[in-house]
């Protein structure tokens, strides 16, 4: 593993990790009933049927925003954690992840070959 690009990585990871936490909590009311225990805001935008359908639209929108930013999140996470461990730019099925992937992606946690 090439220490430079771990470090450059490293500090993407942890600038992405900030950044995501920072928009969902931002965003976002703690609450048991969802990953993370975050979820949006439901905004009151008036009483009319046409201002309802308008609200239930945007929640919706945002619920599945949230819930990629949440995915992000733990991807990051968890690559933080095999660096931390020691297996960053290891793919989840032993071979190494390409220098190049890492760098378009350091979240990676496959080779190019085992991508989804």
């Amino acid at each position: 593993m090439n220490k430079t690009l771990l470090e450059e990585n490293k500090a993407k990871l942890v600038a992405e990790r900030k950044r995501l936490k920072s928009v969902l909590g931002h965003n976002t009311t703690a609450d048991e009933e969802f990953p993370g225990g975050l979820r949006p805001q439901f905004m009151e935008a008036g009483t009319e049927q046409g201002e309802n359908a308008s609200e239930v639209e945007q929640f919706a929108n945002d619920l599945s925003v949230n819930d990629d930013m949440e995915e992000r999140l733990k991807k990051v996470e968890a690559a933080l954690g095999r660096i931390a461990a020691g297996t960053y730019g290891v793919c989840i099925m032993g071979e190494e992840i390409e220098e190049a992937r890492l760098r378009a992606e350091p979240a990676a946690e496959t080779c190019v070959a085992h991508a989804k």
